[in-house]
């Protein structure tokens, strides 16, 4: 297993895709906590909590890019071959790549949450009175980024390529969810993505999350079988 993380370690650090989609993540992230950090009407509002509504969601896209790219480019590019030689076993490249990204997705998380905050303090915002509120977005952000990296793996995986696998990943979570909770009427919080998303703007409420973790398990868990199956 050391040997599949250094692997997956390498090849992920040497893509510039991966430290673009990482960054925009952060700086998209700033740029709304310093809008809202300028904003001086927010009534009951909390400008630290706001920042994370629609570009926690973002965010979250670009991680699920770069998870995505784990697998894709990896069968665009015909080094699959390479990479089942050096890790022979199927369940460590799964295994190594998650806990790369997840790693990943858990450090732009953080950044998300730190440069939300400095864009507040730049518009002159002040950060939240209440810290369990507060922590409480944060960790729902954290939880977010790493759970769609995951996901974006499994779907790389899965579908074997970039674009399909971020394609599908987009219309589930903009798409198909959205249709869910206005047409169907399944509660939002219930929805695997927007029901997490929900916890970064300081709702309560675990099911979503919950799903979304046992959907990521599962993917994971196919995209291992199918790895072992096509490419032995």
């Amino acid at each position: 297993m050391n040997k599949a993380l250094a692997y997956e370690w390498f090849r992920v650090r040497s893509l510039r895709s991966t430290w673009v989609l990482l960054l925009s993540a952060g700086v998209v992230q700033f740029a709304s906590g310093l809008y809202w950090g300028l904003k001086r009407d927010l009534g009951d509002l909390d400008a630290f909590v706001s920042s994370f509504g629609l570009t926690a969601r973002l965010g979250a896209l670009l991680v699920a890019a770069v998870g995505v790219c784990a697998f894709g480019l990896d069968y665009q590019h015909g080094t699959i071959a390479t990479t089942r030689l050096v890790v022979r076993a199927p369940g460590r490249i799964v295994g190594a790549r998650a806990l790369v990204t997840g790693g990943l997705g858990l450090l732009a998380g953080v950044l998300m949450v730190v440069l939300a905050g400095a864009g507040v303090l730049a518009g002159g915002g002040t950060l939240p009175a209440d810290a369990a509120r507060g922590a409480a977005a944060a960790g729902g952000v954290v939880l977010l980024t790493v759970l769609s990296g995951l996901a974006g793996v499994a779907l790389g995986g899965l579908l074997r390529h970039t674009a399909a696998g971020l394609g599908v990943f987009a219309v589930w979570t903009l798409i198909a969810e959205t249709i869910l909770g206005a047409v169907v009427k399944v509660p939002m919080t219930a929805l695997p993505f927007n029901g997490t998303a929900l916890l970064s703007t300081g709702a309560s409420g675990w099911t979503g999350p919950l799903v979304f973790a046992a959907l990521v398990a599962a993917a994971l868990t196919a995209t291992k079988f199918t790895l072992a199956r096509r490419d032995t």
